[in-house]
């Protein structure tokens, strides 16, 4: 059922009263305190019952001694416990004007003064009565329901009925020409104080209810009550201007479940003025605190659907701090190759701060498009994170903060797509970057290739940049990476690098070696000597190459080359002339063979040299 504020009903409407357990129509005659005369008790909606209720004596001693009255008793005790209790509770204890004591005087108490009253009856001016009679108190004022005078339409505001016919009523101005009479309204509608007070005449009770008090559609009067004052609110601590804050309050409660919603204000004042920013049911709302204000409060109070509110929860005075906050980093970079399992480094720009206080970075990452996590706090502008095998993307965002926690807005990397395969490993006695020293001749490296992905993996060996051999590996089994003979022999003097790469076609491990060759001197002979049918006298050699002069340089050759101890003759000096060499043997056990030796060191120059080729022949 809807409901409207007793303060909304016109002058001249109803409303409905349960008294004595039926409802009764009461006519609104007055919003608010007729004139100054009033105390502010009588500040309400004043209410006269519409007919008269019963016929009752003035007073039974005769006497128009309104304040002692029998009438004024059995209004405010026996009639007063008639009216419906919630509404009874709500009554005005009103202070009416009026004549105190009895007999002819005309003087009016009124203001504080006045007469102590729930109910009451109205007086002669009250009901619109001539004022200019000297023999009437002027006991109150006009009020705005009725009309001066003795004219039809004032007449028909006065006329009351009781039990179906027009009759005469009392009002409680004393009559002053005698002490035994008082004013009454005719059955006409005009007022008249030839009335003697123990005559009994019809009773039109009065009363005065707080304005806040609800209507509902069938006219019946209820209570409302405002709301409770919100449990609490809540500002943040540390505001800084031009930022948006959070401000939040406590719930309210309303008896009559009427609560509507709430009010927020806001004073940069200190509480001087204040200005609203907030209405509505919710018990938060954001708030921007423009740059430069000093300080600022909030005080939040609930209503109800009748505009009741309840008083203000106010907040401490927050001082603001007018602080900027950073400029953004200047941009942020993340490799384009992210691996699971491995780690990457993220960098970013510097960030400016005009105030001179910025203090560091926040690093955020997002997994999968998921939340963002703070990974990183600190004053540095990179940032190495480990990668979880198994993500499938992965992004990365920082802020710059100062030293009143004012941030900056983001700079945002591009998302990244992560690749979760293994790099194969290479197993090797000698960790990747070992330095295996002096090699004066060959030697070999042992080494393993796995793969945790179980995928094919290409081994690549090569020195110095130069591919010696590509294979596919057999994963765990062993292989060797051979540095020998005449593989060796072709490297120069001085540092060489040897690198070992498995590749499964989506990653590389690379193993590196490094060693020095220092080969000083050189011997070359045939592997297997070359065999004759007959005697062999003479023979040829030319060896191609650079060979320094101070190097010690030798060449034999010999015929018998399958014998057991082999005769070796020297013929350096006809090498180096180009001349033919005559053999001194002539024998040999088991059959001519030729084979030739040369042997080459180093002079005291150290100066390098080289053999490319021998070449030749014999007869």
């Amino acid at each position: 059922m809807a409901s409207v504020a007793l303060s909304s009903k016109a002058v001249g409407s109803i409303v409905k009263i349960k008294v004595n357990g039926t409802l009764r129509d009461f006519i609104v005659v007055q919003q608010g305190k007729p004139s100054s005369i009033y105390d502010e008790s009588c500040n309400g909606t004043w209410l006269l019952m519409k007919d008269l209720y019963e016929s009752r004596q003035w007073h039974s001693s005769n006497v128009n001694d309104y304040a002692n009255s029998t009438i004024h008793k059995w209004l405010n005790n026996e009639f007063l416990n008639l009216i419906d209790a919630n509404i009874r509770a709500q009554i005005r204890q009103a202070k009416i004007p009026y004549r105190p004591g009895s007999g002819t005087s005309m003087s009016v108490n009124s203001g504080a003064n006045g007469l102590s009253a729930k109910i009451f009856l109205l007086s002669n001016i009250e009901v619109g009565g001539q004022t200019d009679w000297s023999y009437m108190p002027h006991d109150g004022a006009r009020l705005a329901y009725f009309e001066y005078g003795t004219g039809t339409s004032a007449n028909n505001k006065r006329l009351a009925y009781l039990n179906g016919s027009a009759a005469r009523w009392w009002l409680r101005s004393p009559g002053t020409v005698d002490s035994s009479s008082a004013w009454g309204v005719d059955s006409d509608g005009d007022s008249n104080y030839a009335n003697s007070c123990s005559n009994s005449y019809g009773i039109r009770p009065a009363l005065i209810l707080p304005s806040s008090l609800l209507v509902s559609d069938d006219g019946s009067v209820s209570t409302n009550t405002a709301p409770t004052t919100p449990s609490s609110i809540s500002v943040p601590s540390s505001i800084q201007g031009g930022s948006t804050i959070t401000v939040s309050w406590g719930a309210s409660t309303d008896k009559e479940s009427n609560l509507e919603g709430y009010i927020l204000e806001r004073s940069t004042d200190g509480g001087k003025s204040w200005s609203q920013i907030y209405q509505g049911n919710s018990r938060s709302t954001t708030n921007t605190v423009p740059f430069g204000t000093g300080s600022v409060m909030y005080r939040v109070k609930a209503y109800d659907s009748d505009g009741l509110a309840s008083g203000y929860k106010t907040s401490g005075q927050v001082t603001v701090v007018n602080n900027t906050a950073p400029t953004a980093p200047n941009g942020i970079t993340v490799p384009n190759t992210v691996l699971g399992g491995a780690t990457l480094t993220i960098t970013w720009g510097a960030a400016t701060d005009q105030d001179g206080n910025l203090s560091g970075y926040s690093l955020e990452r997002q997994v999968d498009g998921g939340e963002w996590e703070v990974v990183y706090t600190g004053n540095t502008l990179s940032y190495t994170d480990t990668i979880t095998k198994g993500w499938a993307t992965v992004a990365y965002r920082v802020r710059a903060y100062d030293s009143n926690n004012a941030y900056s807005s983001y700079t945002v990397s591009p998302e990244r797509t992560v690749n979760n395969n293994t790099a194969p490993a290479i197993i090797c006695g000698s960790p990747s970057g070992s330095d295996l020293g002096e090699k004066d001749a060959g030697f070999m490296v042992s080494y393993s290739v796995s793969d945790v992905d179980g995928d094919e993996i290409t081994v690549t060996e090569a020195i110095d940049g130069v591919t010696k051999r590509t294979f596919t590996a057999t994963l765990d089994g062993s292989n060797s990476f051979n540095v020998t003979g005449e593989y060796f022999m072709k490297l120069l003097n001085g540092n060489h690098t040897l690198t070992i790469t498995a590749s499964d076609g989506k990653a590389s491990t690379v193993h590196t070696l490094v060693f020095a060759k220092k080969v000083t001197g050189a011997s070359i002979t045939l592997e297997t000597p070359m065999a004759a049918d007959d005697q062999i006298s003479i023979c040829v050699l030319s060896v191609i190459g650079l060979i320094p002069a101070d190097a010690e340089y030798k060449v034999e050759v010999t015929n018998n080359a399958n014998d057991e101890t082999p005769v070796w003759e020297d013929c350096t000096t006809a090498v180096k002339t180009g001349a033919n060499y005559v053999f001194e043997n002539k024998t040999a056990a088991n059959g001519f063979a030729f084979n030739f030796r040369l042997t080459a060191e180093r002079g005291p120059s150290g100066e390098g040299g080289y053999i490319t080729s021998v070449q030749g022949g014999f007869q």
